[in-house]
C-alpha cells in the first residue's frame, strides 16, 4: 500500500486548494501555490494530492520538460503525462486530440503556422473528454524553474478541471490563477510537530527559542529546520534526553547546513561572494570598509560591490540602514565563520592593510585593528610591541567591552611569548573571564598557565566547578586552600567529605567590586562563605542585625541560594557583578535558569532546564540529581505524576539529596489521611534532616523545614511544631540560621502565628516567588481562623503558573473550610478558537482521533491542546472540560 502523505501546519492552504477543486466544474480553476524555496510547496502538493486520489479524483502530475524555457515542450510533457494514464480514460475519442499534439510536438512541425496556438487548442480538447466523466487535477511543481509549462497548463483550464501550479508567484503565474495559495512561516506548534516526527520524540522547551533565535527570517522554513536539525543531531547536540528531544549548549552558535540553499548560493558566486560573507560574519564591516577590504584582499572594489548587491538579492547578507553588512541571520553568520583558516587569512589580510594605510600616514581604528589583530590568530607575526600595544587598547574598554578586552588580552598574553611585560596580563585576562562568565577559556588558560602563580588555585576551582569536571582536569596539582578544596570535591563528587569547618575571613570583602581587586582572584574568606552557604555551618563572617534568622541581607539571600543549591547565584552574590557573570552554558548555568524559571512560575521551563543540567553536567552526578529532583517537582505541579515518580526514582534516597528528596516525595503523596501517618511523614522528615545536616550539606533543608512545619500546623502536633519553631530559632539550642522568609513561614505554621505569615508573604511576593507564594498561601488557608484571603491567592496564583494540582488543592481546601467565591472573584479562562471548537467536538461526542481528522491535524496535537486546557481550567477530564464550558462557571468562550 503506498505511504499517505501528510503535512503539518499547512490545514488552511489545503482548504484553500479544496475550495478551488469545488468551483473546477464551473469553466475550470488555476491554482497557484507560492512560498519561499523549503516553504513545503511539495509537501502541500503530495497531501493535496493523497486526498483527491482516495477520494476516487484522476490526479495527473505533470513532469518536467526536457527544455524547461520552451513552450513546446512544455506541451510535450503533458501529453507524455495523458499517453501514461490512457488506458484509464476509456474515451476513444482521445486518440484526435493526443495525435494533433504529438505531430505539433515533433521537431519537424516547427514551420507550422500557429503551432502554439494549435496545441492550445488541441490540449484544451483533450483535457475537456478526459473531465467529461468527472473532475481531474492538473497538477505541476516548480514552475518557476519550467516557465515553458505555463502555456500548457493554462490551456487545460477548463471545466472540471483544477490546474495546481507551484512556485515563487511571478507575475505572469499570478496573472493566471484564479486562486493563490501562500505558504507563510510555519507556527511553532507545527514546528515543533514536525521537529518530533522526524526525530522521534517530543521537542523540549528550549529548542524551538534557540532554532528561532538562529534562524531568524529561516525559522518557520520546513526545509531548513529539517536540515538544520538532522546536522545537528549528526554532530551530537541534538539529542533525546528523559524522552525529549534536546539542544547542548541552546545559546552556542547554530550554524546553517552545509548544503544549505543560501550557503550553496555564496559558494556558487565565487571567492570574492566567500570573502565578503565570511568576513560580515565575523566582524563589524561597512560600505565603506570595502576599498580597505579590497585592497587586503587584491581586489576590486567595482568587483565586490556588485558581488555583494548578488548577495543581497540572494538573500544571503543584508545591508541595514547604518551601512552595516551582516549575514541574513546568525545561523548564516555562523556558518560562514566556521571555515577557522579562511577566517584567520582574512584576518591577517585586514590587519597587515590596516598597518599599511596607518604607515602612510592615514588613522588606524585601534580598536579594529586589536579585532583583527587577535583574530588573526597564529599567522600574525608575534612581538612584545603588538601585546604591550594589544594590552593598552584593552586596558581603555575594560570596564566598557570586558568581552572584546578579554580577546585583546589573550591575544596580547600570545604575542608577549612568555616574555616579562609591563603589566600582569594574565591576572587582567582571568579576572576579565570570570567577569564576563567565560570559565571553558578560564580552564584553557590555566591549564597554559605557570603553576607557581598564587591566584591559579581559586580560577582553576572556579573554571572546573562551572564545567563539572573534577578539578584536577584543570589544575596539575590540587590546590592546597583549606577554604577551596572541601566543598569544591563535595560539589563535584556525591560522596562525602569530612569538614574541617569553615575558614575565618583573612580580608572584609564587599559584594561588589572593580577589576582591580588585588593580588587574589578570590580570597579564602570568598570561598568560605560560599561553602558556608552551601555546606551550613557557621558564618565567616558577624552578623549585621539581629533579628530572627541571624543574618544581614546578603546573608539572608546566600541562605536561599545555598539552601536550594543555586551555586552560580551565590558565587553571584558573593562576588558581585563587577568582578562575576554567570554563564550562559554549562552545567551551573542552566542549574540556575531551571530555579529561576522555578521562581516565575515557569513550570515547563524547569524541567526543560534539568534535561539541559543532564546533557552539560559532565561527572558531577550530584548536580545532575538535584536538577532531577526539581523536576520531579514541577512535574508533580502540573499533575503529570507519574513523569515525576520516574524522574525521581533515579535519585537515590541518601545526601545530599535526602532532604529535598524527602520535601518532592511527600508533596507528591498528598495530605497525610491520619494523625498517624502524619507523625510518620515527620518522622521520615526528622531523619532526612539528620543525615542531610551530617553530610554537611543545607540543600533541601529550608524547603523540609517549611513542608513539616505545614504538616505539624495542620494535624495539631503542638510537641513537632516546637521543635520546628526552635529549629528556626538560631539563639534556641541546636537552632539553624535559615534565610528570613523560611524562618517565618516555619514559625507562622507551626506556631499559627499570623504577623510572621504576612511578613513572609510579603517577602515572597517581593520576591517574585510565584511557585512559593502558591505554596504558602495555600499552606497558611488550612490553618488559619479566616481562610479566604490566603485560599483565594494560592487559587489565582496556582492559575497563574498553570497548575493543576495546586488549584485542585485550592479548590479542595476552600470546599473544606466552608469557602466560597464570590462570582466576581470566579477566574475565567479566555478560549480561543480552535479550543472552542475542540470542546464542542467533545461535547458532540467526538473522539481525539476523529477530532484531529476534522480539525486537519495530529492526534498528539489535539492532546497538546487539551492538556493545555486542563492547566488553565484546573479541569481533570474531558467530562468537567465539558460541563464547565456548559455552565460557564470556569471558561469565557470565544466566538
Amino acid at each position: 500500500m503506498q505511504r499517505r502523505h501528510s503535512v503539518v501546519g499547512r490545514q488552511r492552504q489545503l482548504r484553500a486548494l479544496d475550495e478551488a477543486f469545488r468551483q473546477a466544474p464551473a469553466g475550470g480553476r488555476f491554482a497557484l501555490v507560492t512560498g519561499a524555496p523549503g516553504s513545503g510547496r511539495t509537501a502541500l502538493l503530495d497531501a493535496a494530492a493523497d486526498a483527491w486520489s482516495a477520494a476516487d479524483v484522476m490526479v495527473l502530475r505533470v513532469p518536467p520538460p526536457a527544455d524547461p524555457h520552451d513552450p513546446v515542450a512544455g506541451f510535450a510533457a503533458l501529453l507524455h503525462v495523458l499517453r501514461e494514464q490512457y488506458g484509464q480514460f476509456a474515451n476513444p475519442l482521445l486518440t484526435g486530440p493526443l495525435s494533433a499534439i504529438g505531430a505539433a510536438c515533433d521537431s519537424r512541425a516547427s514551420s507550422v503556422p500557429h503551432r502554439l496556438l494549435l496545441l492550445a487548442q488541441e490540449t484544451a480538447a483533450a483535457i475537456a473528454l478526459i473531465c467529461r466523466p468527472g473532475p481531474a487535477v492538473l497538477i505541476a511543481d516548480d514552475v518557476d524553474a519550467n516557465p515553458g509549462l505555463t502555456p500548457a497548463l493554462a490551456a487545460a483550464v477548463r471545466s472540471n478541471c483544477l490546474v495546481v501550479a507551484a512556485g515563487t508567484g511571478t507575475a505572469r503565474q499570478s496573472s493566471l490563477a484564479d486562486t493563490v495559495v501562500e505558504l507563510t512561516p510555519l507556527a511553532a506548534e507545527s514546528v515543533r510537530e514536525i521537529l518530533a516526527r522526524r526525530h522521534g520524540a517530543p521537542v523540549d522547551e528550549a529548542v524551538l527559542p534557540a532554532l528561532t533565535t538562529a534562524l531568524g527570517p529561516l525559522a518557520g522554513n520546513p526545509a531548513t529546520i529539517l536540515q538544520t536539525t538532522d546536522e545537528l543531531a549528526g554532530s551530537g547536540r541534538l539529542v533525546v534526553v528523559a524522552d525529549h528531544l534536546c539542544l547542548l549548549e541552546p545559546h552556542a552558535p547554530i550554524p546553517l547546513p552545509v548544503d544549505h540553499r543560501l550557503v550553496a548560493s555564496v559558494r556558487r558566486r565565487g571567492v570574492v561572494a566567500v570573502r565578503l560573507a565570511t568576513m560580515a560574519a565575523v566582524t563589524r564591516f561597512r560600505l565603506n570598509d570595502l576599498p580597505l577590504f579590497a585592497d587586503a584582499t587584491l581586489g576590486q572594489v567595482d568587483n565586490y560591490g556588485a558581488t555583494l548587491d548578488e548577495l543581497v538579492a540572494d538573500g544571503a547578507l543584508l545591508v541595514g540602514p547604518d551601512d552595516v553588512i551582516s549575514p541574513s541571520c546568525p545561523a548564516a553568520a555562523a556558518r560562514f565563520a566556521a571555515e577557522a583558516g579562511a577566517v584567520t587569512r582574512l584576518h591577517r589580510a585586514y590587519a597587515a592593510a590596516m598597518l599599511r594605510r596607518a604607515g602612510s600616514g592615514v588613522p588606524a581604528d585601534r580598536a579594529a585593528l586589536a579585532d583583527h589583530v587577535t583574530s588573526a590568530g597564529g599567522t600574525m607575526p608575534t612581538g612584545r610591541r603588538t601585546a604591550l600595544a594589544l594590552a593598552a587598547t584593552a586596558a581603555k574598554v575594560m570596564e566598557r567591552e570586558p568581552d572584546r578586552a578579554a580577546n585583546w588580552l589573550d591575544a596580547a598574553l600570545r604575542h608577549a611569548g612568555g616574555a616579562p611585560v609591563d603589566e600582569d596580563l594574565l591576572g587582567w585576562l582571568m579576572r576579565l573571564l570570570m567577569r564576563t562568565g567565560q570559565f571553558a577559556r578560564l580552564a584553557e588558560v590555566v591549564r597554559a598557565a605557570p603553576a607557581d602563580r598564587a591566584d591559579l588555585p581559586a580560577a582553576g576551582v572556579l573554571a572546573a566547578v562551572h564545567a563539572g569536571v573534577p578539578v584536577a582536569e584543570v589544575l596539575s596539582s590540587p590546590p592546597d586552600r583549606r577554604a577551596i578544596a572541601p566543598w569544591a570535591d563535595r560539589w563535584l563528587t556525591p560522596a562525602p567529605v569530612v569538614v574541617t569547618g569553615p575558614v575565618g575571613p583573612t580580608t572584609t570583602r564587599s559584594s561588589t567590586g572593580s577589576l582591580d581587586c588585588g593580588p587574589a582572584l578570590v580570597t579564602d574568606a570568598e570561598f568560605a562563605l560560599v561553602g558556608w552557604a552551601v555546606d551550613g555551618g557557621d558564618p565567616p563572617g558577624p552578623s549585621t542585625e539581629d533579628r530572627p534568622g541571624g543574618a544581614d541581607r546578603q546573608q539572608d539571600q546566600l541562605l536561599a541560594a545555598g539552601a536550594a543549591g543555586d551555586l552560580a547565584q551565590v558565587f553571584h552574590l558573593v562576588l558581585g557583578t563587577e568582578r562575576y557573570r554567570i554563564p550562559a552554558d554549562g552545567p551551573l548555568a542552566a542549574y540556575h535558569r531551571m530555579l529561576s524559571a522555578r521562581t516565575r512560575g515557569d513550570l515547563p521551563g524547569v524541567v526543560s532546564a534539568a534535561r539541559q543540567v543532564q546533557l552539560t553536567s559532565g561527572r558531577a552526578p550530584a548536580l545532575c540529581h538535584l536538577a532531577r529532583i526539581w523536576a520531579a517537582e514541577s512535574l508533580g505541579l502540573q499533575g503529570r505524576c507519574a513523569e515525576a515518580a520516574t524522574w525521581l526514582s533515579s535519585v537515590p534516597d541518601e545526601p545530599p539529596y535526602a532532604a529535598l528528596r524527602w520535601w518532592v516525595t511527600n508533596g507528591l503523596a498528598g495530605e497525610p489521611g491520619t494523625t498517624a501517618q502524619a507523625r510518620h511523614r515527620l518522622d521520615a522528615a526528622r531523619r532526612a534532616r539528620e543525615r542531610q545536616l551530617a553530610y554537611g550539606s543545607r540543600i533541601g533543608v529550608a524547603q523540609l523545614i517549611v513542608r513539616a512545619a505545614g504538616i505539624a500546623g495542620r494535624f495539631g502536633l503542638v510537641a513537632q511544631g516546637r521543635e520546628i519553631v526552635e529549629l528556626v530559632d538560631p539563639a534556641a539550642a541546636g537552632g539553624q540560621r535559615f534565610d528570613l522568609g523560611t524562618a517565618l513561614l516555619a514559625q507562622a505554621l507551626a506556631a499559627s502565628d499570623l504577623p510572621a505569615a504576612a511578613e513572609a508573604i510579603g517577602l515572597l511576593r517581593g520576591g517574585g516567588d510565584r511557585v512559593g507564594l502558591a505554596y504558602a498561601a495555600l499552606d497558611l488557608g488550612r490553618i488559619a481562623a479566616d481562610p479566604l484571603p490566603w485560599l483565594l491567592e494560592a487559587l489565582h496564583t496556582a492559575e497563574e503558573i498553570r497548575s493543576p494540582r495546586l488549584r485542585a488543592a485550592a479548590v479542595d481546601s476552600m470546599r473544606a473550610r466552608g469557602v466560597r467565591r464570590s462570582r466576581g472573584q470566579t477566574s475565567r479562562a479566555v478560549l480561543s478558537a480552535i479550543e472552542t471548537e475542540i470542546i464542542a467536538l467533545i461535547r458532540s461526542g467526538r473522539t481525539n482521533r476523529q477530532i484531529a481528522v476534522q480539525m486537519r491535524m495530529s492526534e498528539k496535537t489535539v492532546e497538546n491542546y487539551l492538556t493545555r486546557l486542563f492547566a488553565r481550567t484546573g479541569c481533570r477530564s474531558r467530562v468537567e472540560l465539558v460541563a464547565a464550558s456548559i455552565t460557564s462557571d470556569t471558561l469565557d468562550i470565544a466566538s
